[in-house]
């Protein structure tokens, strides 16, 4: 039986968040795709109809700007109805740095961005899913919601949303709506490959840092929030999954190792 769920994807245009579209578009969901850029928001909105979405679109939509995901919200119920799923998969990313030369402005952009639009977006969606009495909401986090990244803006950032996604299944769990979000690890992105292909990354020792020795793809991601919004899941609320082919669990082991390496006991090869 099809899948009848109006999902809004925000930060549905590329990557992870296009994947997720396109994941739930094959399960025959609605699918209303979010974002800045116009291009790439109409190739989304096409490759979820492509995918099997009885009918997609694309709203513009500017996630450090709050009455933009007032407009969105609004524009969602006037053209679809209540919405079943919030996707919040809108971000930017830094490069490695130390805290005492974090720039202030790029700080206060990241807070804007990461942390505050996805509150906004929580915000105007939650309350539209907690008057209809059900609904299921899906943050993303990173690896750096649970580990001390070198990125001092991002990180705290990330933190902030495990947190936030905790809080919001407290409150909103009485009235029907769950609230979870996943970790990616190194995700094969256009994004990473790009810089793969420039040298600017060593596709090999990233995946030395992983238990299973690889990258993940977009699709396990979307694998993941498809179950975590589905009824599968009706029991969980507040979780934040990691999907990082097991970097989480390799980082400290690996270290562990160094200083206290495994030996065989004697006489034994």
């Amino acid at each position: 039986m099809a899948d009848t769920r109006i999902v809004v994807v925000i930060g549905g245009t590329a990557g992870i968040g296009r994947a997720i579209a396109e994941g739930f578009s094959g399960k025959g969901c609605t699918v209303i795709v979010a974002g800045r850029d116009a291009e790439r928001g109409a190739r989304a909105a096409d490759a979820c109809r492509a995918a099997g979405a009885p009918a997609a679109e694309f709203i513009e939509t500017d996630v450090a700007n709050p009455a933009s995901l007032t407009a969105l919200a609004d524009a969602v119920v006037a053209g679809f109805g209540a919405p079943d799923v919030l996707i919040n998969c809108a971000g930017i990313l830094q490069s490695g740095q130390h805290v005492l030369d974090q720039d202030l402005d790029e700080d206060e952009r990241m807070w804007r961005i990461n942390y505050r639009g996805t509150l906004v977006g929580c915000q105007v969606f939650g309350r539209i899913m907690a008057a209809k009495g059900r609904g299921a909401i899906l943050n993303v986090g990173s690896l750096a919601s649970f580990a001390p990244l070198s990125l001092p803006a991002y990180t705290p950032g990330k933190h902030a949303v495990l947190a936030l996604t905790q809080i919001l299944a407290a409150e909103l769990g009485p009235k029907g709506v769950r609230v979870n979000a996943v970790a990616p690890g190194y995700t094969l992105s256009d994004g990473l490959k790009a810089k793969i292909a420039a040298g600017e990354r060593n596709p090999d020792a990233i995946k030395a840092t992983t238990a299973l020795r690889r990258f993940v793809d977009p699709a396990d991601v979307a694998a993941a929030a498809l179950f975590l919004c589905s009824d599968q899941a009706s029991s969980i609320t507040g979780v934040t999954l990691p999907v990082d082919a097991g970097w989480l669990v390799q980082a400290p082991y690996a270290h562990y190792l160094q200083g206290n390496p495994i030996r065989k006991p004697e006489g034994k090869e």
